[in-house]
Order: C-alpha cells, then structure tokens, then sequence
C-alpha cells in the first residue's frame, strides 16, 4: 500500500475536502448561504460556488479536487468529469419528491392537489435526477398553501436535511443510507412547465399554483 493510500485512509472526515454549489437567486440564496456557513464551521477545506442559469460556465470546476462534491438547491449540472474526481462522493439535493424529476415540482403538487411533499438527496449521475437515492424526507402540505409558501416550505426541510447528513454522515465518516424509493419515470422539463403554466394561467389564472 502506497504512502499516499495509507494517508487518506487515515485521515479524519473533518480533513476532507468539500465543494458546495449552492444557488444565488433570492427565493433560495438564504438557505444556500445557511447551509455553507454550517458546512465551514465543520470543516476547514470548503470551496463554494454560487451559480445561476446563464452565467458563465465556472472554471475552477474543472481544476478542483478532493472528497465530496455537495450540490444543495444549486442549478448547474455538473459533468461526468467533475463529478467523478470526487473521491468520497458527488450529491444532489433535489428539493422535491423522487416523483418529480426535473422541474416545477413545488407548482405541479399544489395543481394536482397533493397531500403531501418532500426533498430527495441522491448521487450524482449522468443523467439529471437519476442517480441512487440517498434519503427521502416528506411532510404533509399545508391547507391554502402556495407555489411560493411550498417553496419556502421545502427549502428549511431540505437545509435540515442537509444538516442531519453531513453531521451524522459525512463529518462522521459514516456510510451514507440507501434508500429503497425510486425516481418517476417523468422528466419534468423547464420547457414543458413554461408550456403548461401558459395553458394554465389562461384558464386559471387566480389558482394557488401561480402564486
């Protein structure tokens, strides 16, 4: 066994080098920002990108290595390439149920009237919202809510979400649960859900969905 395989096998969790990619938009940033302060008060090698749909591609992706990859509420999907150089793991946290895959989940569930909600972490993997889920955690939709209050809603279940597993997992170096769900069939589109909310409002344009 190499000097450098015997090092990293002996060194502690909290060592490990993390790349958070968070979002910048102001319905999310906060929980983002939340979740990045947690994160450094744990470790000391933490690199955070903020990014949002049709900035630049950020470079230092590709140069970055170390253990975990941690994309929490960010949008950029991340190549094959950089997601594989992460040598503990590369994870996604999908602020929605593994039935929705994709996005707008938070409007098509008070559409359709669901009961209930959720956030999924999974694996990062080729395709988008397919990887091995992690942990799935659900709570019931509140009577009245909204597209926006449902957004806010999952956004502090998926940031203690967030907590419960780098604390008890990652900074532990504990072997992160399986979970036995599976992801939906449906691929929900940015382009299909302009589509559909097009359709909608033209019908419905007072429904909680749109607000």
């Amino acid at each position: 066994m190499s000097t450098t395989t015997t090092q990293e096998n002996t060194m502690s969790p909290i060592q490990d080098r993390i790349l958070l990619l968070l979002c910048p938009e102001a319905d999310t940033v906060t929980w983002c920002q939340t979740a990045e302060e947690f994160t450094r008060s744990i470790f000391p090698n933490v690199e955070a990108i903020y990014w949002a749909p049709g900035d630049p591609y950020p470079a230092e992706l590709d140069a970055w290595e170390g253990e975990w990859i941690i994309s929490f509420r960010g949008d950029l999907i991340v190549p094959e390439r950089v997601y594989t150089k992460a040598r503990k793991g590369a994870l996604n946290c999908h602020p929605c149920p593994p039935h929705f895959r994709g996005l707008g989940g938070h409007i098509y569930a008070i559409y359709e009237n669901h009961e209930t909600f959720g956030s999924t972490f999974h694996h990062m993997a080729k395709s988008v919202d397919t990887g091995q889920i992690i942990d799935v955690k659900r709570f019931a939709i509140a009577p009245n809510e909204t597209a926006t209050s449902l957004r806010h809603h999952v956004g502090a279940v998926s940031l203690a979400q967030y907590f419960e597993l780098v604390s008890e997992y990652i900074a532990k170096g504990v072997p992160l649960p399986t979970s036995t769900e599976n992801w939906g069939e449906k691929l929900f589109t940015s382009k299909a859900l302009a589509k559909w909310i097009e359709e909608k409002k033209a019908v419905e344009p007072d429904h909680r969905c749109f607000r």
